[in-house]
């Protein structure tokens, strides 16, 4: 085996090719699964990403997700509702299908697509009638199980072509990973478990890797998934298929005839949800059982791609619910209130940027901890000091006030806009509030259109400082 090509491969596409995949993977496959650290950081990773957060409010509304068909409008409520393994799932899901589509090798990927999203649906839905603690974890090992595959289809360029000719000029004698082996000196399953150790994709999926004969009920799960995944490619009653079907319904311990009733069941479920995160070409290549009708996808709602949010009161009415229901549950914290408090007023109210400063321990600067719609470089270069003369932000802190700062606002008010200030936020007018808890400022929100140019309202005005004051009446609560 070829360890420095392998090597090679490995790096190239953790620095260089895919890093928008492998931050994903860092910022949420890697998250430790506390109820606090999972619902804030979570969301947060989420709504950095307009394309995103759109895909996981689609998803989330999708009958396989939200069986309840009750609406979901808001990354906050998609996690609470399904749970961080859940979400957590849709984004993995939803940026590999990105990642893939745009591919070099686009015929070869759909297949890889197809199959990976077929094997997590079967996997899950044997691991869910075993009453395994966590189904989704093995949706993801299932998933990933061949991310080296798809890793290699997507940015191979010569040597792609190279294997492509070779696995169709294949001698039957030969496996794929037999023919990997002489075209690139490694076979792509160990490109798979070095990515997912690098990555730490899934402990599961490295020990289905590092033990493929184990009995492990969700290394069987997983293997079982792939397997049928790819046997009823040659056709639901062909002898390979039967011979799956038999193996989950020992491991199952149900009859054959229920295991290919659920199996088939499956399938059905497995091309919908594809064709829902939007990898049409996969799902027309899952397999269905004869008799089932390709159906358009059934979602609650669909979201519309935007550049800059618009007003949406429904997003407004259900990001206070959100934080309401935080509260009176008692499970929120300062992060998950804030989370849903700048998607509320990011998304609800329609703004171009919003952020929460912090006040520093000694008191004496405010800097950016939380943002939405601004890069990470500006975010964290926000920082503004409290010492010296007066300015807007020490003015806002000391009064405990809201303001609407605009041109019409009086002189006293104007000349606090410091140089200090317009050269952190601009010229334009904004929205600034305290944030308190039990009546001691912790911070401030600053929000504006200054990117866009969209003028700012009485309005939008007034729905900012109703989620400034129940924040701060549900930080003070869950203060205690």
């Amino acid at each position: 085996m070829d360890e420095k090509n392998l090597e090679s491969w490995a790096e190239r596409l953790g620095s260089e090719t895919m890093p928008i995949f492998s931050r994903t993977i860092e910022c949420v496959a890697g998250m430790a699964n506390s109820e606090s650290t999972s619902f804030s950081g979570l969301a947060w990773s989420i709504l950095q990403d307009p394309s995103l957060t759109a895909q996981v409010i689609k998803l989330s509304n999708s009958i396989y997700y939200n069986t309840t068909a009750k609406r979901i409008q808001t990354v906050s409520r998609a996690v609470m509702r399904l749970g961080f393994d859940a979400v957590r799932t849709i984004c993995l899901s939803a940026c590999l299908v990105e990642t893939a589509l745009a591919g070099k090798h686009r015929e070869r990927l759909a297949l890889e697509i197809a199959r990976a999203f077929h094997a997590a649906v079967q996997a899950k839905n044997m691991a869910t009638k075993l009453n395994l603690a966590q189904p989704e974890e093995v949706y993801v090992a299932a998933l990933l199980s061949r991310i080296g595959q798809i890793a290699f289809w997507c940015f191979a360029g010569e040597i792609g072509e190279r294997l492509k000719r070779a696995i169709k000029e294949e001698d039957k004698e030969q496996t794929e990973a037999q023919i990997e082996m002489e075209v690139l000196g490694f076979r792509l399953e160990r490109l798979t478990l070095r990515l997912a150790q690098e990555w730490k994709l899934s402990s599961n999926l490295e020990s289905m890797l590092q033990n493929p004969n184990s009995n492990d009920p969700v290394d069987k799960s997983v293997r079982l998934g792939y397997a049928l995944a790819q046997a009823c490619e040659k056709g639901w009653d062909s002898p390979e298929t039967e011979k799956v079907v038999k193996k989950i319904s020992e491991f199952l311990e149900v009859s054959e005839k229920e295991a290919s009733k659920a199996v088939q069941d499956a399938s059905r479920d497995a091309a919908e949800i594809t064709e829902v995160f939007g990898a049409s070409k996969s799902s027309r290549l899952i397999p269905l059982p004869a008799e089932a009708k390709r159906e358009p996808p059934k979602t609650v709602e669909t979201l519309e791609k935007k550049e800059y949010p618009k007003t949406d009161y429904q997003i407004q009415i259900a990001s206070l619910r959100d934080l309401s229901s935080m509260v009176a549950s008692r499970k929120g914290d300062v992060n998950s209130v804030l989370s849903v408090l700048l998607e509320g007023i990011y998304r609800g109210i329609g703004m171009d940027r919003v952020i929460f400063a912090l006040l520093t321990p000694d008191r004496k600067s405010v800097i950016g901890k939380y943002a939405l719609g601004w890069t990470n470089e500006t975010m964290q270069n926000f920082r503004v000091s409290l010492s010296g003369p007066e300015n807007i932000f020490v003015h806002v802190l000391r009064t405990k006030k809201a303001l609407y700062v605009g041109e019409d606002q009086p002189p006293e008010i104007l000349s606090l806009l410091t140089e200090e200030i317009s050269d952190m936020v601009g010229s334009g007018p904004f929205f600034i509030t305290p944030i308190c808890v039990k009546l001691q400022a912790i911070g401030l929100i600053y929000t504006d259109r200054n990117l866009s140019g969209r003028e700012l309202d009485e309005e939008s005005f007034e729905s900012f400082c109703f989620f400034g004051q129940q924040a701060n009446t549900g930080l003070t609560t869950l203060a205690g």
